[in-house]
């Protein structure tokens, strides 16, 4: 019961589902003598089932190398935490996989309060600090700072030498668009976006009367509704420049009448936004661009996503954008250099805005305006891309490296594993055996070829006929680099309403629950606590967590009695 409503319900609702089973089930004694309310729930979640999934976690990762994800957060009681998450190749589902491992409270916000943070929480999971091999954060100053960062920190003061450091391309990107538009598309433009939004969202009259237009205007079909542009997040603009776009006729003639109606000036404002060409013309631009970059966003947010593929995405972003602009005959590197010098004198800007443009006959000096300032966005845009995301770039030529294609190729040059290895700080031995299994590893045959994890997996797992690994270092070397994040996607889960809800405490065990659950790939009532685990409830080791934190050590230390048990039951 503790386990479905740590997955599901709110604690509140234990009160009522003890007294409704008893009241349903009259004739049943389990039911009669059923008794759990929110304080025991709470105390059974945090004192047992939370210990016991985290034991479980660190158990899996065992001595393998690990990567951490870390992103700040602030709740309504303006206390700082550290959202934790883990990656890491899982003996158990034999794959990279990224689960919750905590959220910590900050004493301070500054780099060596976030490090020392990190540090003493891996210590007190009994994760060894000196097995992190990277981590992942957005792209703020306290966290990247090639001075006073938490990554230089973690190096410096805590014998992190080889520490990884990846920047989140999703928050590259969406820094890289943001600076791209400063001084290139006019304010007006986001500001149409956004005042649409807000016209709608706080007025049910409003949506009714827009409705009742746009269903006469197409024969009685709904609208679709408008959606928010956040305002720290620039690329979330994409959406709802498609759904304006979409509906652009029905909303000029709606504000239309409504300026009329209501002898609203803001009415008037959009009114005469929808009836300048311009911005269409710029909305339809931004369309096409921002949809390319979305779309890159989406491979990064992947779980499971081959980082050949990564790689070959982000790339190909770059030359895409600049191919709108860039001169056909220009022999510029755009990953290496900037495009300003080699611009077409005619740039295409894609199919959409050229058709529109030459739909809406525009006045010539407006025209080339519009034309203008898209050209200095796209070339903004390409310069910001290049300079933004070379680290993650070279992160990526890393991780492609093992890729099974490139594994597996004949000719593959020893130098690049090499080089990598040493970087993840292998001793020279180690690194003389990576590479010589580098070099004939291609002369055994292998099942799992069309996928990399796939691949890796099954090199942990070859025994020869000796009953050894000829492949464990290049292998475990392999299933580390892969661990290395790519993006911060997975830390959504700081960012929930329901963290502002509950204590930290409770929040923590729920989320150790939920997150333990989806690991084992287990509903609440398929998975089978041990007898020990069950053992505790209703005993006083559930409960010693609360007045005696050292004395419930024993307790959660005994949920793992046999290292060869199956990790999830």
């Amino acid at each position: 019961m503790a386990l479905a409503i740590a997955e599901h319900c709110s604690m509140l609702a234990c009160d009522h589902i003890g007294e409704a089973c008893r009241a349903a089930f009259s004739d049943s004694t389990a039911a009669t003598h059923f008794k759990m309310h929110r304080t025991k729930c709470t105390e059974m979640i945090n004192g047992v089932l939370a210990p016991y999934f985290l034991k479980k976690l660190v158990a899996d990762v065992g001595d393998q190398r690990f990567s951490l994800l870390l992103d700040e957060s602030t709740d309504i009681s303006v206390s700082k935490y550290l959202g934790v998450v883990i990656r890491y190749f899982s003996d158990t589902k034999q794959t990279v996989v990224s689960t919750f491992l905590g959220l910590v409270e900050l004493e301070g916000g500054d780099a060596r309060s976030i490090a020392c943070a990190v540090v003493g929480f891996l210590v007190k999971c009994g994760l060894k600090k000196e097995k992190l091999l990277g981590i992942g954060t957005d792209n703020a100053s306290v966290m990247t700072g090639v001075n006073n960062g938490v990554h230089k920190v973690l190096k410096e003061e805590y014998g992190l030498k080889d520490l990884v450091l990846i920047r989140c391309v999703c928050h590259s990107l969406q820094l890289a668009v943001s600076h791209a538009s400063n001084d290139t598309i006019p304010r007006s433009v986001e500001y149409l976006v956004r005042e649409t939004y807000n016209w709608f969202s706080v007025s049910p009259k409003r949506r009714e009367a827009y409705k009742a237009i746009y269903e006469t205007i197409n024969c009685g079909e709904k609208p679709l509704q408008i959606t928010k542009v956040c305002a720290t997040r620039w690329l979330s603009i994409e959406p709802a420049v498609s759904r304006i776009l979409d509906q652009w006729e029905e909303l000029r003639l709606h504000f239309s009448v409504t300026k009329s109606s209501e002898h609203c000036y803001m009415a008037e404002v959009l009114y005469s936004m929808y009836s300048d060409p311009q911005n269409i013309l710029y909305l339809t631009f931004l369309k096409s661009v921002l949809g390319e970059v979305q779309l890159a966003i989406k491979a990064f947010e992947g779980e499971q996503v081959d980082p050949l593929k990564l790689l070959e995405s982000l790339v190909s972003l770059i030359k895409s954008v600049s191919s709108r602009v860039l001169n056909p005959l220009a022999k510029t590197d755009v990953l290496k250099g900037p495009i300003d010098g080699d611009i077409s004198p005619k740039p295409y800007l894609g199919y959409l805005f050229e058709s529109k443009a030459a739909e809406l006959h525009l006045v010539p000096e407006h025209e080339i305006n519009v034309r203008k300032r898209c050209v200095a966005f796209t070339i903004s845009l390409t310069n910001e891309l290049r300079v933004r995301l070379p680290d993650n770039i070279e992160a990526l030529q890393y991780m492609s490296v093992f890729n099974v294609e490139e594994t597996l190729k004949h000719n593959k040059s020893p130098g690049e594993i090499g080089k990598i290895a040493k970087l993840l700080g292998y001793s020279p031995a180690d690194i003389d055996k990576i590479v010589q299994q580098w070099r004939a590893i291609h002369l055994s045959k292998w099942n799992e070829t069309k996928n990399t994890m796939s691949f890796w997996s099954e090199i942990m797992k070859f025994r020869d006929a000796a009953d050894i690994n000829p492949f464990q270092e290049l292998a475990m070397a392999a299933v580390s680099v892969l661990s290395l994040p790519h993006s911060n996607a997975e830390m959504s889960v700081v960012k929930s309403k329901l963290r502002n809800r509950m204590s930290l405490q409770t929040l923590n065990s729920i989320l150790y629950i939920r997150y333990g659950l989806k690991l084992s790939g287990e509903a609440c009532y398929e998975h089978q606590l041990p007898d020990n685990v069950l053992q505790l409830f209703g005993t006083s080791a559930a409960y010693s967590f609360k007045s005696a934190p050292s004395v419930a050590e024993p307790a959660i230390e005994s949920l793992v009695q046999n290292d060869d048990e199956p990790l999830f039951l």
